[in-house]
């Protein structure tokens, strides 16, 4: 790597410190004093604080006294329930040396559950293995939706000056994240050398205010990977080691997906914080009246922006079409109306735009795998877990 670009390369990525030995040690809550945001945020809100860093969380961790760690090899890691009032599962959490911050959700939730997102540059890999999540700019009122269903995954990689949220809505969540820090990550991409250049080029050109997002297939090497990691059949330091040697195997060959898919032009994307607050805007327009059908082109004129980036983006952002996400959103909405309002199926129809109850019929079945009028059996909790 010549020097001049091996400086610019590590200036997109600085230097992280490592966590001090001498950090205050901070209890972490328990379920007798939880606070709000606890009740309603993830792992950086459970271990720390509100708008807490991943680097605090996981400092949080290693100076619990309930964690387990190897220090020689320079693991640590514990369980970690989700907090509230019911049993909501569980997120595993492991670093291996303060360079990547494994983060394995085994979750129910009972609610949706949100946390802002500092940038830290970290690059990121979420493999969902069940149940959809959603990232939106912070400030927004609401979250974009990304949704992948395995074998996808997501990388991420946001500007020094964007913060953004992870919105997990209520229902199960299986997923494993790693959070590689800049350091460890400029060492690959050194080391893979003239490989490594496309990666290192569209890192580098991420602005402060931007999102890198990038939607890829795994390997079926990967995914058996990612279920072995997941179904660990070891404890206490044992499981560490074996987690370790599990994140390697899967993030080289996400890393190695991710050059393949450069070199053959699959689109990836760096999205602005004013695309994605657009995106926002156009999938609020959307849930806002169900009934109406805009076309792409008016939807497009709506919000601000043309036809092609809002396929584009709100694609690369939900893991949907726009069709696809209306028709869930209305599908969604009239499962509700038939089993807590108590509504007709004609009424329903209507209610989510459809102008004949027999099209109306025909897309709730096909959707669901029931007729609307079957759906006034179920109770709350089936309508719940129909809908996730």
């Amino acid at each position: 790597m010549e020097p001049r670009r091996a400086a610019a390369f590590m200036d997109r990525f600085p230097t992280l410190s490592a966590p001090s030995l001498s950090s205050a040690v901070t209890p972490v809550q328990t379920s007798d004093a939880l606070t709000e945001d606890a009740r309603n945020g993830l792992f950086r809100t459970a271990l720390a604080h509100a708008g807490a860093s991943l680097s605090e969380a996981y400092r949080r961790l290693r100076d619990d006294p309930r964690s387990i760690s190897a220090p020689a090899m320079g693991l640590y890691g514990r369980r970690v329930p989700v907090p509230g009032d019911a049993d909501e599962g569980a997120w595993k959490m492991i670093s291996i040396r303060d360079e990547i911050f494994v983060a394995v959700s085994e979750c129910e939730y009972a609610r949706a559950r949100t946390e802002c997102v500092p940038p830290e540059g970290f690059v990121e890999f979420h493999y969902l293995v069940a149940g959809p999540a959603h990232v939106g700019v912070d400030g927004g009122d609401d979250a974009d939706s990304v949704q992948v269903e395995a074998p996808n995954f997501i990388l991420c990689y946001q500007g020094a000056g964007l913060r953004y949220q992870i919105t997990c809505p209520q229902g199960p969540r299986r997923a494993l994240g790693l959070y590689v820090s800049s350091r460890y990550f400029a060492r690959l991409i050194e080391a893979l050398g003239a490989e490594g250049e496309a990666i290192r080029a569209r890192l580098a050109a991420v602005q402060d205010d931007e999102l890198y997002n990038l939607q890829m297939r795994l390997t079926m090497d990967a995914v058996q990977a990612i279920g072995q990691l997941l179904a660990s059949p070891y404890e206490g330091v044992r499981e560490l080691l074996f987690v370790e040697a599990k994140c390697t195997e899967i993030l080289y060959a996400s890393v190695g997906v991710w050059i393949d898919s450069l070199r053959h032009g699959v689109q990836d994307g760096i999205l602005s914080s004013r695309d994605l607050m657009l995106m926002e805007r156009a999938r609020m327009m959307i849930d806002a009246d169900l009934q109406k059908s805009m076309t792409i082109p008016d939807l497009a004129r709506a919000v601000g922006t043309n036809a092609s980036k809002l396929k584009r983006a709100f694609k690369f952002l939900h893991g949907v079409t726009v069709f696809e996400y209306s028709l869930r959103r209305r599908m969604q909405e009239a499962l509700r109306l038939l089993v807590d309002e108590r509504q007709s199926v004609g009424q329903v129809a209507a209610a989510v735009g459809y102008q004949h109850q027999t099209s109306f019929t025909t897309s709730f079945r096909d959707f669901y795998g029931f007729a609307p009028k079957d759906a006034r059996q179920l109770r709350g909790a089936d309508r719940a877990n129909a809908a996730g």
